[in-house]
């Protein structure tokens, strides 16, 4: 499974998925489901849902996976070729001078690099600035505006960080858009262990769009399916690098992740405390696999479940995920055994729940 995880994750990071753009993903998504003899489906947003049809029919399990990443939008293009931009989700300014980018482009997607004051001609008092991204301007190489328009470039194109994957040592992996091609990957290998050997219950496997911008894909999922309860996967920021020490305890290397409690604070009030029925569900499978999982339960950040759970009557949900460091940037770094147990302790969970699964809180 670790080398096919490997393969699907490569081929997902090599993609340029920006919020709204995800269409790459999503064709890549309906291959995988489809050479499975899976039926797939989108909706008018880009939702991409593929089920597998469980032995009795008495159960509806959802598991999401966003296929969009944060990143950048042309604002502005100057008489002399260069490109202002917008941020879309959450990207860091600290991380954008001197970047390698992809812009959206008439055929495909072109390179460009965010533009740095040469060093020589840096002042002392600007060396330890971090520029605010409305200063910064992304160079492709054209030497007039007319060149940029030329090929296709225009205002609100989708601009990503330059998609890379690179295997370091052990079985750590780096790249862009871990966040959320983790749990993409997870969605094939999940769809083809249930398609080969069916579970009790109807698995709805569903890759959603715009999770970075308001989460607005989610929701309309949900709706569409309404399921008895659902899966959010997705990544969790590991603590075990030395500018981390003392901030949590999730480490690379050390299983799946089971959130606790999340909250956005930021913007919204909203957030996720995950169902008690699944809690317990994941705490049995993990003793029973001897899997180890790990639990998190912090303010900052919240998914697509803090909406998800809130449709139709209300759906018992949890959120799964996988420890990740240097998350937003676009060098996003785990650990290939973490994506495999989180598969193996998912799958687990999935094959205990049937018409007899309590998923009333109490």
């Amino acid at each position: 499974m670790k080398e096919s995880i490997a393969k699907h994750l490569e081929d997902l990071c090599l993609l340029p998925s920006l919020s709204g753009h995800e269409q790459l993903v999503s064709d890549y998504l309906k291959k995988q489901f489809e050479s499975l003899g899976l039926e797939v489906t989108r909706d008018v947003l880009g939702n991409t849902f593929a089920c597998v049809k469980g032995k009795h029919h008495d159960r509806k399990v959802m598991l999401t996976g966003h296929m969009d990443s944060p990143g950048l939008m042309v604002k502005t293009i100057t008489d002399e070729g260069f490109i202002r931009f917008e941020r879309v989700g959450g990207i860091p300014e600290k991380t954008l001078v001197a970047l390698r980018v992809a812009v959206q482009a008439k055929d495909g997607y072109v390179p460009g690099v965010i533009g740095v004051k040469s060093h020589h001609l840096t002042s002392a008092d600007e060396k330890y600035k971090v520029d605010k991204y409305q200063e910064l301007y992304i160079d492709i190489g054209c030497y007039s505006k007319k060149e940029v328009l030329d090929r296709g470039i225009r205002i609100g194109n989708a601009i990503t960080y330059y998609p890379t994957f690179v295997h370091l040592q052990n079985d750590v992996v780096s790249g862009t858009s871990f966040d959320n091609r983790i749990a993409c990957t997870c969605l094939i290998e999940l769809a083809k262990i249930f398609a080969e050997n069916q579970p009790d219950c109807d698995v709805y496997l569903v890759g959603t769009v715009q999770e970075e911008y308001t989460i607005r894909g989610a929701i309309t999922a949900a709706r569409i399916i309404n399921p008895d309860a659902i899966i959010c996967l997705d990544t969790e920021m590991a603590n075990d690098t030395p500018d981390l020490t003392g901030t949590g305890e999730v480490k690379l290397g050390d299983g799946p992740v089971m959130s606790l409690y999340n909250f956005h604070g930021r913007g919204t009030l909203n957030g996720t405390m995950p169902h008690p029925s699944l809690v317990r569900l994941y705490e049995e499978s993990a003793e029973e696999t001897g899997i180890n999982l790990q639990r998190v339960a912090g303010i900052g950040g919240l998914t697509e479940l803090a909406y998800m759970q809130l449709e139709g009557n209300g759906i018992a949900g949890i959120d799964i995920e996988v420890p990740f460091r240097y998350s937003h940037s676009c060098i996003e770094t785990s650990d290939l055994n973490d994506i495999v147990k989180t598969i193996q302790l998912t799958e687990h969970v999935i094959r205990k729940i049937n018409k007899d699964t309590d998923l009333i809180s109490r």
